[in-house]
C-alpha cells in the first residue's frame, strides 16, 4: 500500500456495540505489515494514541484476529482493562462513537491518532 493511500485510509473508533470494543481499520493494519499482534502506545504530552505492530509475547499486545480481517473494513479489540485505559486517557463518554483519522508514520512504523482531532456522535438508541 502507498504511503498516501495508508494515510488517508487509517480509521480509528471507539464505539459501543455489544459491549464496548475500538476498531483499527485494515487499512491501518495494512501500512504496519498486517501483523498478528499490535501494540497501542499513548503519547501524554501530544495526546496522540500510536499503533505499531508487535509480537505474542510483546508486553501489552493485542492479538488481531485473522476470521474478523477476513469479514470487514475494521478489526475489534475487545480487551476490557484497555478500553478503561482509552476512556481514561482520552476523557471520552461512553454515550458517543469516536472517530479519528490517523496518519502512518514510515520512520516510525505506526499509526498515529491525534485525540483531539477526534469526531464525536451520539450513540443511535437502537445500538
Amino acid at each position: 500500500m502507498n504511503e498516501q493511500a495508508a494515510t488517508q485510509a487509517n480509521i480509528l473508533s471507539l464505539r459501543l456495540k455489544h459491549g464496548w470494543e475500538i476498531r483499527l481499520s485494515k487499512a491501518a493494519l495494512e501500512a504496519l505489515g498486517k501483523p498478528g499482534y499490535v501494540r497501542f502506545l499513548w503519547s501524554a504530552e501530544q495526546r496522540v494514541l500510536l499503533v505499531e505492530a508487535a509480537e505474542a509475547d510483546t508486553p501489552q499486545s493485542l492479538r488481531v484476529s485473522s476470521v474478523n480481517y477476513q469479514r470487514g473494513g475494521s478489526i475489534p479489540f475487545r480487551n476490557h482493562s484497555f478500553i478503561e485505559a482509552v476512556l481514561k486517557l482520552t476523557q471520552w463518554k461512553r454515550d458517543y462513537i469516536y472517530t479519528v483519522q490517523g496518519e502512518y508514520l514510515p520512520k516510525l512504523d505506526m499509526v498515529a491518532f491525534e485525540i483531539k482531532k477526534a469526531i464525536q456522535e451520539e450513540v443511535p438508541s437502537n445500538e
